[in-house]
């Protein structure tokens, strides 16, 4: 364990706080730091400018350390050099109609459901052009729900979602398998299926909403799938109207 951990755990034991109310303290606290940062340093104005001024651009959102060439990479924490430090719940650093793919691989399905996605898709739906496409990636907990409801005795479906045989030691049971897809711990804040995930996005005004495939988009760079997400995740993709 690193010294960094163990002095955050020490740190939580001392003031009382769950890892829950830690972590969300430590993503507000990032992202209130970095609105002040770009309001404040004449160097961020220079690079936001620059941002504003990309056309055509491709967006990486909620990349982690997973960045790709060609994309404009965003992400609350700067994993990698070439990541932009954003917070993306709320908007992206881009102009309006400037963007012709949005993609975000595991990071919709982080976003608290009422208030967070529909800002966030709202800004999606700003930032691209007219025709611009946008892929999300989320768990696909319909999938799981259909696996849970075929018994105790069949765990086939499980199977095929790449859940190991057998579960894991602090995932023992089936519903535990489903309260993970939920909420992994405190990370994830809604789970969608296929219907639920279109309904967001034509809700927001996006077209031509429709389930996809793994490696598959109707803008095939957005389609730069992460192979250890492929067997349980749900690929939703949608465009702007012309």
């Amino acid at each position: 364990m690193s010294l960094k951990s163990s002095f955050g755990r020490w740190m939580r034991r001392r003031l009382g706080l769950t890892h829950f109310l830690s972590e969300l303290l430590r993503v507000e606290s990032r992202a209130t730091k970095l609105r002040l940062a770009n309001a404040t340093f004449p160097w961020l104005w220079s690079r936001n400018a620059k941002l504003r001024a990309q056309t055509d651009a491709l967006v990486n959102v909620g990349c982690g350390p997973f960045t790709l060439p060609g994309f404009v990479n965003v992400d609350l924490f700067p994993y990698a050099p070439d990541v932009v430090p954003w917070d993306c719940r709320w908007n992206l650093p881009l102009a309006d109609d400037s963007a012709r793919g949005i993609r975000a691989e595991h990071f919709f399905e982080h976003l608290e459901a009422r208030e967070e996605a529909p800002a966030f898709l709202a800004d999606c739906l700003r930032v691209l052009a007219p025709g611009g496409v946008i892929r999300l990636v989320v768990p696909d907990v319909g999938r799981l729900l259909l696996a849970y409801a075929k018994g105790s005795n069949d765990l086939s479906g499980f199977r095929e979602l790449g859940v190991s045989n057998p579960f894991p030691d602090d995932l023992p049971t089936r519903m535990d398998i489903v309260n993970h897809a939920f909420h992994q711990w405190h990370e994830h804040r809604w789970g969608y299926d296929a219907e639920t995930l279109i309904h967001r996005l034509e809700k927001a005004g996006f077209v031509d909403a429709e389930q996809t495939e793994f490696g598959r988009s109707r803008l095939q760079p957005l389609a730069a799938d992460r192979d250890e997400h492929r067997r349980y995740s749900l690929y939703v993709e949608a465009r702007n109207r012309d």
